[in-house]
């Protein structure tokens, strides 16, 4: 970085099942408090990375789905904008035992001899993430398919801080086989923050730059109650059966 004290690093996970199978694939860009000798080693993209076997057996069975009820139960379309009602927190015991079962090292998620428990230890991101996805499960719970695209931290989280979220629909993609439909969606996790009634930018919703620096700037300017709660921006693609009513004209 530019201050000499601090390297940023670029990982490419890869999970596979027994019989080598893709299962999942991420690409992480983490802040490390040492310097690093630069690195110019670029991984070659691997072929299996762009199979999406999962998601193409789902939409074969298209046919087969049509003969089935929707479970959709709300229609989206883009410019959509939902306040998710549901809002949950985790306690520091429960984010210190799953942090060991990740086998997660970092003093920051244990030490409170060293951390203030309240504010100086943090939920692992890995929590972060499910914590602010689930927040929004009760409106996304039809989803067949779901594939995230981006995944900002923006502010820490502590145990005990209570996760809500809210979600914007940037797009609806109905060019799918049969009656599925493709959502593309940003959704937005709070900490302590009761969202009813708070007028959210635009440009928070549809901004590119969703690195802390930028998402305090806005928040600062345009939405102040919002400022500092922010924990995670996500973007992804949610397959789901679509809500279309066939309308017959007689």
């Amino acid at each position: 970085t530019s201050d000499g004290n601090h390297s940023i690093i670029n990982f490419k996970c890869r999970l596979t099942n027994q019989r080598g199978r893709l299962c999942m694939s991420a690409e992480k860009r983490l802040l490390f408090e040492f310097p690093v000798p630069q690195s110019n080693v670029v991984v070659p993209p691997d072929a299996s990375e762009s199979s999406q076997l999962f998601r193409d057996h789902i939409l074969s069975k298209s046919n087969v789905m049509n003969g089935m009820e929707s479970h959709s139960l709300t229609p989206l379309t883009a410019g959509s904008l939902i306040l998710h009602t549901l809002a949950r927190s985790i306690t520091f015991a429960q984010s210190q035992q799953l942090a060991s079962l990740a086998r997660l090292t970092h003093g920051r998620h244990f030490d409170v001899r060293k951390y203030d428990v309240k504010t100086e230890i943090y939920v692992p991101a890995g929590l972060v993430l499910g914590l602010t996805l689930s927040a929004s499960s009760r409106d996304f719970h039809e989803s067949l398919h779901e594939e995230i695209s981006n995944v900002s931290y923006v502010h820490h989280l502590h145990p005990c801080d209570v996760v809500g979220a809210f979600s914007y629909i940037t797009d609806v993609d109905e060019n799918l086989p049969g009656e599925f439909e493709c959502i593309s969606v940003r959704t937005i996790g709070v900490k302590n923050r009761d969202v009813e009634g708070v007028d959210i930018p635009m440009e928070l919703l549809t901004t590119e730059r969703t690195y802390t620096k930028n998402v305090d700037r806005i928040c600062k300017s345009l939405c102040p109650k919002l400022t500092n709660a922010i924990i995670a921006v996500v973007d992804r693609k949610i397959i789901r059966q679509s809500n279309r009513r066939a309308v017959f004209l007689l």
